[in-house]
């Protein structure tokens, strides 16, 4: 039948999975996003899930089978990375750390799951942009403000794909721990500075 779902197809099946990924994200962040920016706003919040998500890369990267593609997802499974991807409103998690981290446990292949990170931030990015646009065009904007606006879109849209593709070559051939010890080292420097701060 015309226009009917065929979840057969691996390209609409994957496309509904990212939208079902979304769902959590787009939630929790319209509801809960004042809790995030005020009560879990902590140096050492950010120190704890620095190491965490690094300790879970490194377990992901032992456990996981690596050999699923992200259109042989469940639909329960894409939720719950969404889940994942909401867990990066606390401070200290990696949006895409959280969500590559949770495919794997899920066995997806290594650039199978920075692939379905980075598809399922479309939605994500493109609503919060688009609502920040629409309260920028309410209080006024000139047309040299367009220009700037638009430029930057441009630019940022340019060195994200140029970003991804690096990534996604990377992550193909290299494990991701290399992401853990720079989370590790990072955490260790800010319990440094935090330390010498309350010295």
């Amino acid at each position: 039948m015309p226009g009917a779902r065929n979840l057969a197809d691996p390209d609409q099946r994957l496309a509904y999975l990212i939208l079902a990924s979304t769902v959590p994200a787009a939630l929790i962040g319209f509801f809960l996003e004042n809790l995030f920016e005020t009560v879990v706003r902590s140096p050492w919040v950010v120190v704890f899930n620095l190491v965490l998500v690094g300790v879970l890369f490194i377990v992901a990267e032992a456990m996981g089978s690596r050999s699923r593609q992200a259109d042989k997802l469940g639909f329960s499974e894409a939720v719950g990375i969404g889940l994942a991807q909401a867990a990066a409103l606390v401070p200290g998690v990696s949006r895409s750390g959280a969500t590559i981290t949770l495919g794997l446990f899920l066995g997806l292949r290594r650039e199978e799951a920075a692939r379905f990170s980075f598809l399922m931030s479309v939605p994500i990015i493109a609503g919060a942009g688009s609502l920040q646009l629409a309260e920028v065009v309410s209080e006024g904007i000139d047309a040299w403000e367009v220009l700037m606006f638009g430029a930057g879109f441009v630019s940022s849209a340019v060195v994200g794909y140029l970003t991804i593709k690096f990534f996604l070559r990377f992550v193909a051939h290299h494990s991701l721990r290399a992401f853990a010890y720079y989370r590790f080292g990072l955490a260790a420097l800010v319990t440094g500075v935090l330390l010498g701060f309350g010295s």
